[in-house]
């Protein structure tokens, strides 16, 4: 399997393209003038005190999933988005053959989309090591390696450390990394369903403290037949990548803001996981996605 990559176009919104890449730019919102105890908002920045908000622009992207991988098939996607079926087939032919095999299935569909992103295995010679951080973002990570790793406590059996490694949350990233040559910062967040969404306001936290732009990477997979009881919607093997900075002056921009539900309910793609459902907005030319959690509201929305 082959994920695309993508470029939003500069110019006026109009969804995705025969060539599959989005207009995903669209002016960001300022916040100025919104005080909190007092204080003043940071604006210019695009972050609210008052209530949490960002503005962003999505510079490049790249997405793996079972049966989207060209163009065509991605465009065909966001214009009546389904649920993708059956397993990944990545073969990650960048990736010399020793780490490679230390991937499980979801760590090839984040690698890919990483080095699509990016356009290389490896990362560049000059490249700048305090700039450019990466968060990577999934709700549940390497599942199947930690059931896997609970049976064999069960039986009596002694844990293998390199199993125990590459199943915490930040081994996908790391192994990323590792392959790559990365040794910026990065960052490994699970927020249910809110995970996008968290991703984008870590990312964009980073942004805050100095970054020129940040590497967004969000992927998943269903849960092992032994935790499907606790699917809560629906689930399906995917990863995608952004490359996301802050807007320049009178350039269109996305904004994404959290608020209290106050018992509304949501306007999403109800059959996608919530975060498939970021992915077809960042891709589309909708003006709004709303997705509830639990108590918190969150609003994507992308400027005229």
């Amino acid at each position: 399997m082959t994920c695309w990559k993508g470029r939003p176009r500069r110019g006026p919104a109009g969804g995705v393209p025969a060539g599959g890449a989005a207009d995903l730019e669209v002016t960001r919102r300022s916040a100025a003038g919104n005080t909190k105890n007092g204080a003043a908002t940071r604006g210019e920045r695009g972050v609210r005190a008052s209530q949490l908000s960002f503005s962003f622009v999505i510079e490049s992207w790249a997405a793996c999933a079972p049966g989207v991988d060209t163009p065509q098939r991605w465009a065909q996607w966001v214009s009546a988005p389904w649920l993708p079926e059956g397993e990944p087939q990545v073969a990650l032919a960048a990736v010399a053959p020793m780490l490679r095999r230390r991937f499980s299935p979801l760590g090839r569909l984040a690698a890919q989309a990483a080095i699509d992103l990016a356009g290389s295995a490896a990362l560049e010679a000059d490249a700048d090591l305090d700039d450019q951080p990466t968060v990577y973002a999934s709700r549940y990570g390497e599942t199947s390696r930690c059931l896997e790793l609970l049976g064999e406590q069960a039986r009596g059996n002694p844990l293998s450390p390199t199993a125990f490694g590459l199943s915490v949350h930040n081994a996908i990233g790391a192994m990323i990394a590792l392959t790559r040559g990365d040794r910026r910062n990065s960052s490994a967040i699970a927020a249910g369903r809110a995970t996008a969404a968290a991703g984008i306001a870590e990312a964009l936290g980073l942004l805050e403290d100095g970054a020129s732009s940040a590497t967004l990477i969000v992927y998943d997979a269903p849960l092992p037949a032994n935790y499907a009881q606790f699917e809560d919607e629906p689930s399906a093997h995917f990863a995608f990548a952004w490359k996301l900075r802050r807007p320049r002056a009178g350039e269109r921009a996305l904004h994404l803001e959290w608020r209290a539900a106050e018992g509304e309910a949501a306007a999403a793609q109800p059959h996608l996981p919530s975060s498939l459902q970021a992915l077809w907005f960042g891709l589309s030319d909708a003006r709004e996605l709303s997705q509830v959690v639990g108590a918190r509201r969150c609003t994507w929305s992308r400027d005229a």
